[in-house]
């Protein structure tokens, strides 16, 4: 595994600009290639799926970029915090700051306390997937990138299913941002931050 990077602390809130946000994708992407080199970039969207694009802007946009939507069960929770987040966007920074951590504690204890359900995902992403891979032949390298990684079941879901359209030569790793807890069902190969919460441009309390 090649997961950093800091040690686990209460977690804080880092914020991004649009060019910093560039640069630490431009990183993860730097990150990854010392000795990975994928042949795409499956994105979850709709935070990886940003990630996944300036990941490729970094390497040339020689990197095909996949979308694979994977609905979970915080969803509707994450909805419901919507506004909070909104009214965030004009409250002073650390106060913001502090209301991140809220809603991260809050849903990271919904989602352990979640009973288990199906993941869904969409049919034409599936779709557009197994045609790549069936021109791409069998020796393939895909990374699967996200934004962050909370309670990890996203991740999980997605590995298993790219893992079973993918031949069986293929190799598949992960790559984020960060990893917000300290034991996800599924921790990614890279990550740039450890037990750090993160505010990118697209957040709606950014």
């Amino acid at each position: 595994m090649k997961t950093s990077l800091h040690s686990l602390r209460q977690p804080d809130v880092v914020s991004f600009d649009p060019a910093g946000f560039e640069d630490a994708c431009a990183h993860l992407m730097r990150q990854v290639n010392g000795d990975f080199r994928p042949d795409a970039l499956i994105a979850v969207p709709t935070g990886g799926l940003h990630v996944a694009e300036a990941m490729a802007r970094s390497a040339g946009d020689r990197l095909p970029v996949l979308s694979m939507t994977c609905r979970r069960a915080s969803t509707a929770a994450k909805n419901r915090l919507a506004g909070l987040k909104a009214l965030a966007a004009r409250l002073p920074r650390p106060v913001a700051d502090r209301l991140r951590v809220f809603e991260h504690a809050l849903l990271t204890q919904r989602a352990r306390s979640a009973p288990a359900a199906p993941y869904i995902f969409d049919p034409q992403e599936l779709s557009r997937l197994r045609a790549w891979l069936s021109g791409a032949g069998g020796r393939v390298s895909l990374l699967i990138v996200d934004d962050a990684v909370d309670s990890g079941v996203t991740l999980h879901h997605v590995l298993e299913a790219v893992r079973g359209l993918a031949p069986s030569t293929a190799e598949i790793r992960s790559a984020v941002i960060t990893v917000t807890t300290p034991r996800p069902l599924a921790r990614p190969h890279y990550a740039l931050h450890q037990g750090q919460l993160c505010r990118f441009p697209w957040s709606l309390d950014a």
